[in-house]
């Protein structure tokens, strides 16, 4: 994720409101990925391009296997022939 741009990224709900159209398009020619929006200067939402969300998305999978895997390690339960291993990663 690219870092956040406190100035142009943390934006009040009513000024995201006037000016959605300029925000979101703003996504599509990757100027930023996401945006914070305020309400009572509190953080409430954020958005996230579409692209970034997949790149979560994809980041959680990846961390989520790995935390199976290392489950599977400490019960013993693991493959002991790596062409098995990759296999198993595979799906």
């Amino acid at each position: 994720m690219s870092s956040l741009n406190i100035e142009n990224d943390i934006v009040p709900l009513s000024k995201f409101r006037s000016s959605y159209k300029e925000y979101i398009s703003s996504f599509e020619g990757a100027e930023r990925s996401s945006i914070v929006l305020t309400q009572n200067g509190k953080a409430a939402a954020v958005l996230l391009s579409p692209r970034e969300y997949d790149r979560l998305k994809e980041k959680q999978e990846v961390m989520n296997l790995i935390a199976v895997r290392l489950q599977e390690i400490a019960n013993g339960d693991f493959v002991k022939d790596e062409s098995e291993m990759w296999k198993k990663l595979e799906t």
